[in-house]
């Protein structure tokens, strides 16, 4: 328990008479106080908020009737707000949400949670920029919960929600020659569009990482981030020589279409010396990067 908890419960009682207006009622037996706690994980539930991975998180509330408002958070201590008790109410915690990669927009009152939305951000060509490590969580608050006396301790879990790849070419000289121009990788595939329940949505993304092309002629790029394949679903990875698309690919060898799960690295290996050109995809812990990045 962190050394301000305790300090914080005696509190409460205390702070309902400056409980935002949203729980402001002559019967302050309606009110209650929220104590929220976060913490993010990786894929297998380990805990990373010591970590530092948790930059930022911003919380986000929501009612039967829609959005009601953002509240400030802060990842270093614990974070306290009040409301009508008898509400029920779903918490949505965005963490490492930065804008020059997301647009946040502001999300009026009353908006359904599945219509309130992040977006990927574009570049000057209408490429769309890999993301941040984000995470998410959202919280259900059901009025029918047992609570004692006026405030409740909830402790927000944000799994990360990104998808870690990378991608290396060999021999591409073998089927195109290389002629001192770099390279381009585009990666297509998933949504450009995440909705507050957590589902990717709208059209098809196509990102452009940093990609560097070696002296022999290889293309690869260091490890990006973007929104994770669902069930189902696939990315395809077009390489280009200035506007001119001179390879897609969209499975591997072994006819598994190209995907990339939400807290996993992926490495996507292209190798032009056979014919067909083999492909590899290694799915592996976050930040397991088996690709050789050396000029």
């Amino acid at each position: 328990m962190k050394p301000t908890r305790i300090f914080l419960f005696t509190i409460l009682y205390v702070s309902l008479t400056f409980l935002h207006t949203s729980c402001v009622r002559e019967d302050t037996g309606d009110c209650i106080q929220y104590v929220l706690d976060m913490q993010a994980v990786d894929s297998n539930g380990n805990d990373l908020t010591a970590t530092g991975a948790l930059q930022k998180a911003e919380v986000y509330l929501f009612d039967e009737k829609g959005f009601i408002r953002k509240i400030p958070a802060d990842i270093s201590s614990d974070l306290i707000f009040g409301d009508d008790k008898n509400k029920r109410l779903t918490l949505v915690v965005w963490g490492n949400i930065k804008e020059d990669t997301l647009i946040a927009p502001d999300i009026p009152i009353g908006t359904p949670i599945e219509e309130a939305r992040l977006q990927l951000r574009e570049d000057t060509e209408g490429s769309h920029l890999p993301i941040t490590d984000i995470f998410y969580c959202k919280k259900e608050v059901n009025n029918t919960t047992t609570r004692s006396g006026q405030g409740e301790y909830l402790t927000l879990v944000m799994e990360r929600m990104s998808a870690s790849l990378s991608i290396r070419t060999k021999y591409l000289t073998k089927h195109c020659p290389y002629n001192g121009k770099p390279y381009t990788l585009i990666v297509r595939g998933t949504g450009t569009e995440v909705n507050f329940t957590g589902k990717i949505i709208g059209k098809s993304a196509g990102y452009k990482p940093a990609s560097y092309t070696d002296k022999q002629g290889d293309v690869y790029t260091l490890p990006f981030r973007i929104f994770p394949t669902a069930q189902e679903e696939y990315i395809e990875i077009d390489i280009y020589r200035e506007h001119e698309i001179i390879y897609t690919i969209t499975q591997d060898n072994n006819f598994k279409k190209l995907h990339a799960p939400a807290g996993k690295q992926t490495d996507i290996n292209i190798d032009f010396h056979y014919t067909p050109p083999l492909i590899t995809m290694d799915v592996l812990p976050w930040a397991n990067i088996h690709q050789d990045t050396e000029l």
